[in-house]
């Protein structure tokens, strides 16, 4: 880069997009009075990211969003407020809960095991498909496993709670993913860490939760698991085609 404050940063840099190059700038121009050690440590962070593919990054910056949300929950002054925007209770009356809950972890473990599945296994899938494709599939299977819950929860009042987590969506990614890479391995955690093929040890996860659903079990949202397991395996069977006419039209509208 010719510009000078870039140069004075004595950095090399292998710049990998034009988004990348404007981030350096930025950091380059920021005020004197900003410590030069840490300009350059944070140009080293930026090399780092923007050397990640585009789909990596979108998994991460989700998983970022996961992390952001937990850290919201564990401020007293805002429980009220988080109890009211980011669980999803069919009762409230509110449906944007159905989105924002997707983000929303208060247990530690709750937020590293779906953070740890949504890493192993959502970047070959957004690498596959493309940042913005996944995003809005993953966005959606939230949303749809959101939606399952709400609209059969009446079945069993007893049973009517607020939820949250990123579980559903995970499980959309899950079945994605196993459409793409069946012979992939997982291990399934009750099953003693015996590796199996993904194409195995998934339907497996889903009549569990079947199981779960129809027997009324409290321990995890079950009909969130299965809805968002099946929309994953459905929409790659079925939906991509219809996300890219989607990007064939908007092209089209462009030029």
């Amino acid at each position: 880069m010719s510009d000078p404050r870039v140069q004075h940063l004595n950095m090399y840099h292998n710049v990998h997009s034009e988004a990348h190059a404007k981030m350096i700038r930025r950091i380059a121009h920021l005020p004197g009075w900003v410590p030069h050690e840490l300009k350059r440590t944070v140009v080293a962070f930026t090399d780092k990211w923007y050397k990640l593919s585009r789909g990596t990054r979108c998994v991460y910056t989700i998983a970022g969003l996961n992390v952001l949300v937990f850290g919201m929950w564990q401020m007293p002054r805002l429980l009220p407020f988080m109890a009211r925007r980011f669980l999803h209770d069919p009762r409230s009356g509110l449906s944007y809960t159905m989105l924002t809950s997707t983000f929303s972890h208060k247990d530690l473990w709750h937020l590293l095991f779906n953070s740890i599945a949504l890493v192993s296994f959502g970047t070959s899938v957004a690498n596959k498909m493309g940042a913005e494709h996944f995003t809005a599939f993953y966005l959606s299977a939230g949303v749809l496993s959101s939606l399952a819950s709400h609209l059969l929860a009446p079945l069993r009042p007893a049973l009517i709670l607020p939820s949250l987590g990123a579980s559903g969506a995970v499980y959309g990614v899950l079945g994605a993913m196993m459409m793409l890479f069946p012979h992939a391995q997982i291990a399934i955690i009750f099953l003693p860490f015996i590796p199996m093929s993904l194409s195995h040890a998934f339907p497996a996860l889903l009549a569990y939760d079947f199981a779960g659903a129809v027997l009324g079990w409290r321990t995890f949202g079950h009909v969130a698991h299965l809805a968002g397991g099946l929309y994953g395996i459905a929409y790659l069977e079925w939906g991509t085609q219809y996300w890219n006419r989607l990007v064939k039209f908007i092209d089209r509208r462009k030029n």
